[in-house]
């Protein structure tokens, strides 16, 4: 019922089709464009968002590419994002019942938006169909680091389909996320208010490992510039990273080189910085 796994990391982008030909070149498949609807407080209507997203898509997570539907016309919140800085805004955990996660994190005193419809279009084998989901947005006024949610799917078949989660370059999971803060203690306090495993040490830093195979990583800032040299980091604090699981390690080490990126090495992983990944770094590993 809980939160057991990292759902997606949303990045907002100002060029949806640059961003896509930049993933693509670093081998992964993207889904089609699909709109974004939804309501801001429960109980309002369902309406368009103004704006869309590509996923790079996995068995049971993703990475989601978010940009305007019409740039002359943007949404409210891409403007916010977007003039904070381009990459990474977005933690999105599975929740098995967001009211569940709702009614626990507020009995802690933690403000949330209640639980929220979403929806968006997804083109399935069958034509086109609305992918719902609900949604809980946590401490909106205490999250300097992007939106942190969590969330249920309730159409997960139109989501996770078989002939989007091949990638050339062999990734199989959105396995880390990596956020960069300068106040290392006061983020370990929140996310283990958050979440509901313990952390554990990672250097000076901490990790919190989720049932299902991903695992949220927290730096302080001193650490992080060594432990992911050669990047560009994000506004402090940001979400610095994010790291793909690929079973063709040293293939796709090869077809970055080739196709003109910097891999930065991290010890048994690599890294393209986030300065050619629009704006958060890209990490591989086994």
């Amino acid at each position: 019922m809980d939160i057991n796994n990292i759902n997606h990391v949303g990045m907002a982008v100002r060029d949806l089709n640059a961003t896509a030909r930049c993933y693509e070149a670093m081998g992964f498949q993207l889904t089609p464009y699909s709109s974004h609807s939804g309501a801001f407080k429960p109980g309002e209507p369902v309406k368009s968002l103004a704006s869309g997203n590509r996923c790079v898509m996995f068995e049971n997570n993703y990475l989601e590419i978010l940009a305007n539907e019409d740039n002359s016309r943007p949404a409210e919140r891409m403007v916010k994002w977007l003039g904070h800085h381009q990459g990474a805004h977005i933690i999105c955990f599975d929740a098995g019942d967001c009211a569940h996660v709702d009614a626990r994190v507020r009995g802690l005193g933690i403000e949330t938006s209640g639980v929220i419809p979403l929806q968006r279009e997804i083109d399935t084998p069958d034509g086109v169909r609305t992918a719902k989901f609900e949604r809980s947005q946590l401490a909106a006024n205490n999250s300097p680091e992007g939106y942190i949610q969590f969330t249920r799917h309730l159409t997960p078949q139109y989501i996770y389909q078989p002939r989007y989660i091949q990638h050339a370059n062999g990734s199989t999971q959105l396995a880390e996320t990596i956020l960069v803060t300068d106040d290392l203690a006061g983020f370990v306090k929140k996310y283990s208010a958050y979440l509901p495993v313990a952390p554990v040490r990672y250097g000076n830093g901490a990790q919190f490992k989720l049932p299902l195979g991903t695992t949220l990583t927290i730096l302080d800032i001193s650490d992080a510039r060594a432990m992911l040299p050669g990047t560009l980091m994000p506004p402090i604090p940001g979400i610095a990273a994010v790291a793909f699981r690929t079973v063709k390690l040293a293939e796709t080490r090869q077809r970055l080189a080739g196709a003109g990126f910097t891999v930065v090495g991290l010890g048994d992983r690599f890294m393209v910085p986030a300065e050619e990944a629009c704006g958060v770094a890209v990490i591989f590993g086994s």
